[in-house]
């Protein structure tokens, strides 16, 4: 699958993080409550959640580059009408 944007491929891996984050927080908060040994979880559940915010500082980077590169044209334009 090729993406035509890399903003595109940020969040389609937000999707599938997010979907495992919730589903590995689900089965920890199951095992605390059944008394099941839960550590495991709990810590792929974090490691999870630290991807899943890696992430989202990536797809704000790569948002902010491009409102910064698509206003500098405008910009250049405007300042030499002055």
């Amino acid at each position: 699958m090729r993406f035509s944007d890399r903003v595109e491929g940020v969040d389609v891996g937000i999707g599938v993080v997010a979907f495992f984050a919730f589903a590995f927080f689900v089965v920890t908060a199951v095992s605390e409550l059944t008394g099941a040994p839960a550590l495991g979880w709990a810590l792929t559940l974090l490691a999870l959640v630290g991807v899943l915010v890696l992430l989202l500082v990536a797809r704000r980077r790569l948002v902010a580059a491009r409102s910064r590169d698509s206003a500098e044209p405008d910009q250049a334009w405007s300042d030499s009408r002055l």
